[in-house]
């Protein structure tokens, strides 16, 4: 393809669409590419979004997009991006994106808005379970099931900063504004896959927390999940293993649960020589603020690969901070290219001038000797 892009848009979610609907705000050109794949496609809304609380993931894209196709400057194509490459260099250097197919896009600038991938546990009827029942942010996700009991998971091990989890769930099941001091009991059990060391300071601090609020400690091995099929009890069953290695269940409108993440496009970042940072839950694009910009010039990584807040208004904010970087970044190659063209023309009128100067002086030294 000869059409040369502002920006190659990688990722089609909100983070992609929202750096594509930036840029036709100042006029810059744009391909967003998209596959069917996107991370929250199982979940039944998205929340915590203003004007589109509880609106369908997919209905935010379409939303999104019809949004950005009254401006003009945007083409899409419904493909997976495998490979990266880079010709030429300075103010007219290209990015060139290829997809398995063997067709390629060039552009000026490459955003990476690819997302990022849950890595399950390995835990039976985890994987069945996500996210209908399993949720990983309690903004997004838990306010429609939170009159059942709710359920805080710890796998594969106890982690003290889930007690957090925990505090926040057990106010989400009361009504708004219940103060701590009134609730006598808790609707949350705190599920810790195994018998704890309370030698641990902060493991001490934490189950002294969980008392606290009546929160149920729930100590016994965890073993399989199972999705409830009763309509009128939405959520799942957690097994749990007997000290005589039996099992029993119970029942949970949902458990919270945080799985580490990693950028969808390992293949990109690692052709891109992009730096990664490794967090508490998960690995991100390093990128550098204001503009999400990367260690590549020209590269810029918004949304769930860069941040470790998988909101989708996170996704938007990040995703029009990378449009802006873009803007800033193709100012300067544009600046660069109209010098460049200004001086050549400029030294080609003088070439010109200092031409018809001489053939001036030529003709009246010839008019002088007659």
């Amino acid at each position: 393809m000869n059409k040369i892009y502002d920006a190659l848009i990688v990722g089609g979610g909100p983070a992609g669409l929202s750096t594509a609907l930036a840029l036709g705000r100042v006029h810059r050109t744009c391909i967003v590419f998209s596959d069917s794949e996107f991370r929250n496609q199982g979940a039944h809304a998205a929340h915590a979004i203003l004007t589109r609380d509880h609106t369908p993931p997919a209905e935010i894209r379409r939303l999104g997009r019809k949004d950005i196709e009254r401006y003009g400057h945007a083409d899409f194509a419904e493909c997976s991006i495998t490979r990266v490459t880079r010709k030429e260099a300075g103010p007219h250097s290209r990015f060139l994106v290829h997809n398995d197919q063997g067709q390629q896009w060039q552009g000026r600038t490459l955003v990476l808005a690819t997302g990022a991938r849950d890595q399950f546990p390995d835990l039976d009827g985890y994987a069945e379970n996500w996210p209908a029942s399993i949720y990983q942010c309690p903004f997004c996700d838990g306010h429609e099931r939170s009159d059942g009991p709710l359920g805080i998971l710890c796998y594969p091990d106890f982690n003290p900063m889930l007690v957090k989890q925990a505090t926040l769930s057990h106010f989400l099941s009361q009504p708004p504004g219940t103060p701590a001091g009134t609730i006598a009991k808790s609707n949350v059990t705190f599920f810790t896959n195994g018998h704890l060391d309370t030698g641990s300071p902060a493991t001490a601090q934490a189950l002294e927390i969980l008392a606290a609020h009546y929160i149920t400690l729930e100590q016994r091995p965890v073993v399989r999940l199972e999705t409830s099929i009763d309509d009128s009890k939405p959520g799942l069953y957690v097994h749990l293993q007997n000290e005589d290695k039996t099992t029993s269940r119970l029942y949970m409108g949902f458990v919270y649960h945080k799985p580490r993440t990693m950028p969808s496009s390992p293949e990109l970042i690692k052709q891109l020589d992009l730096e990664i940072e490794s967090g508490l839950i998960g690995d991100y694009i390093k990128t550098t603020p204001p503009f999400e910009s990367t260690r590549v010039p020209g590269v810029y990584a918004c949304g769930d690969a860069k941040t470790m807040m998988g909101q989708v208004t996170v996704a938007m904010m990040t995703g029009n901070a990378a449009a802006a970087g873009v803007a800033h970044y193709l100012i300067e190659l544009d600046d660069a290219i109209a010098v460049e063209r200004y001086r050549r023309e400029k030294e080609s009128k003088e070439d010109v001038d200092a031409a018809v100067d001489g053939a001036v002086k030529g003709e009246d030294a010839a008019v002088a000797a007659l």
